[in-house]
């Protein structure tokens, strides 16, 4: 028991050793400050600003540059003692947009924020690490200036007030030298995006009753409707459709296994034209009117049965179901 003891304890012991050396490298404030004292920044964000079209991972907005300080805050560490160094600043505590190794979640879905950081003669987009080869005149500069770029980061993109809140740290060799703070509420404005788009209902279509005589002549028509919210009244957006289902070809479906045989459904849209199967072929659909939550968007389709071929027709049930896939922005 006394040996376990004896060996936590002298772990422990090297273990504040190394952390005590990381954390003390000799660097200091050369201009600006006194000995390793940490400075404290802050800025403010935007309180808005408006989202323009891009494609994702592309920039959709950026504000104006801010200066945090106009004095020379310079850090130096001792030479021979350090021959070589290195910067690291970073953004600490908040989580990367998915898909992204230097865009931060802001809270407002489709949409991430970038910080463009200048110190000195060195710039670049956070995290931003850079080694140095010290020497008698080599100095490291705190972040002078901080540029937010809005990045979009997925198809949906959402509007509303972003807290930025985001710490930004600045490490020399280990030692924490300074730390800007960013803060306040953008509101991000957008006549470019909107919320999506999605299917009024769940439709259910009843086609009755069909005797073998009628297959071919009974027709039945209904809309498929969609709803794009989010954007300005009036806004009208390419919105297509196509679809997915147990199909041998356009407008083509083939009924529930376990029922009729010899049958399958024939869809077309109210020009007659089949509907598609493949993305490639997508039909566009028509705007009809603003509604209170949007804007509603239309497809008038039939659905006829049809004979399958060479295949004898079997009664039974003649049930199908069709997905459909929107397509818009």
């Amino acid at each position: 028991m006394k040996l376990n003891l004896l060996a936590l304890a002298v772990a422990g012991a090297l273990l504040a050793s190394n952390n005590a050396q990381a954390a003390n490298p000799g660097c200091n404030w050369y201009t600006g400050g006194s000995g390793s004292i940490k400075r404290y920044f802050s800025m403010t964000a935007p309180a808005q600003i408006e989202l323009k079209s891009a494609a994702v991972g592309a920039v959709m907005a950026t504000a104006p540059k801010a200066t945090i300080h106009t004095e020379i805050w310079q850090i130096k560490c001792p030479y021979p003692a350090v021959a070589n160094y290195s910067g690291r600043h970073y953004v600490a505590d908040r989580e990367l947009a998915d898909g992204f190794t230097d865009v931060y979640k802001t809270g407002i879905p489709g949409v991430g924020v970038r910080f463009m950081s200048v110190a000195g003669n060195t710039s670049g987009t956070l995290p931003l690490n850079q080694d140095y080869k010290n020497s008698p005149s080599t100095y490291i500069n705190v972040i002078k200036s901080v540029e937010l770029q809005f990045i979009r980061t997925a198809q949906f993109v959402g509007k509303g007030t972003a807290n930025l809140s985001y710490r930004i740290e600045q490490d020399i060799n280990g030692w924490n030298a300074a730390q800007l703070q960013v803060g306040g509420s953008t509101e991000l404005t957008t006549r470019s995006y909107f919320t999506g788009c999605a299917g009024v209902e769940k439709l259910n279509i009843p086609m009755g009753r069909v005797s073998f005589s009628e297959i071919g002549k009974k027709q039945k028509s209904f809309n498929l409707d969609v709803l794009c919210e989010g954007m300005p009244a009036g806004t009208k957006i390419p919105v297509r459709v196509y679809f997915e289902g147990n199909s041998a070809g356009p407008g083509r479906l083939n009924l529930d296994a376990g029922g009729a045989k010899g049958v399958e459904i024939t869809l077309r849209n109210g020009s007659g034209t089949l509907l598609p199967f493949t993305r490639g072929t997508a039909l566009a659909m028509s705007w009809v009117n603003t509604q209170p939550k949007g804007e509603l968007y239309r497809l008038p389709v039939s659905a006829t049965y049809a004979r399958k071929g060479t295949v004898k027709v079997e009664a039974g049930a003649a049930n199908a179901t069709l997905n459909y896939i929107i397509e818009y922005d």
